[in-house]
């Protein structure tokens, strides 16, 4: 997606906007969708849950530079107390524990995934876009040669982590992309740069709306994530600041 088609619509009085008739998904290719809803018939009871959480990556090898995050712990924090504990193995990895590694680990042992942190596209080189951890980045070539092949979500707070090209519109490669194409069923992520705060508010309204029932089902995903969306419409937060946030997958 390099275009926020869910928000076309004629932004004036009385006009329709797209976002007030449907909830929007997005694929980065049929295959793809057609794939995570072939593996949907599978789900398992189980259900393990992983949060990582880093607000001062250590890029000092990189020429990126990344100001601290300084909702995180809140974030995580209030994801915990939402998830429909004890039916969920919930796991929080933070700070200076957040390093690539782990991340990695945890990305390979949960089936279901809440990353907040720094995140970059990189247009030249998109298999070297990345997430930033304690001590590096988490590319998404090491996310394609992850074995993901049978999770079921992953929510990426970050930004950019959706990001189209216009120069390449047939070419879909980006960190949501990629968890979509090597397994995960469904996928949240960002078409731009995300506010910190506003990434908060989106993510404790979506979760609110995910788990008001009692359980988890990825196929929820998209509708949570429109409801949320709209919940910050209605706090007045303005429409660029909010239509980054994309599903993708079923």
């Amino acid at each position: 997606a390099a275009l926020p088609l869910h928000c076309a619509g004629e932004y004036k009085q009385g006009g329709q906007v797209l976002s007030k008739l449907f909830v929007s998904s997005y694929t980065p290719s049929l295959s793809a969708l057609i794939k995570a809803h072939t593996r949907h018939a599978k789900m398992t009871q189980e259900i393990t849950f992983a949060a990582i959480g880093q607000a001062t990556p250590d890029t000092s090898d990189t020429s990126f530079k990344f100001a601290p995050l300084h909702y995180i712990d809140q974030e995580l924090g209030d994801i915990e107390g939402l998830l429909p504990i004890p039916s969920v193995m919930f796991t929080k990895v933070m700070g200076a524990d957040a390093t690539r590694d782990q991340a990695l680990q945890m990305l390979v042992n949960n089936q279901w995934l809440h990353i907040s942190c720094h995140g970059r596209q990189v247009p030249q080189e998109p298999f070297k876009s990345c997430l930033a951890m304690a001590d590096g980045l988490v590319s998404l070539l090491d996310i394609i040669n992850a074995d993901i092949s049978t999770h079921e979500f992953a929510f990426l707070s970050a930004c950019e982590t959706a990001m189209g090209d216009l120069s390449t519109p047939y070419e879909v490669i980006h960190l949501a992309a990629g968890l979509q194409f090597m397994g995960v069923k469904s996928v949240i992520g960002t078409l731009w740069a995300v506010d910190d705060e506003v990434a908060y508010k989106l993510v404790l309204a979506f979760y609110k709306e995910l788990c008001k029932d009692g359980t988890l089902d990825c196929t929820m995903a998209a509708g949570a994530l429109h409801k949320a969306v709209a919940t910050l419409a209605k706090d007045g937060v303005p429409v660029q600041e909010r239509a980054m946030f994309v599903h993708i997958g079923i």
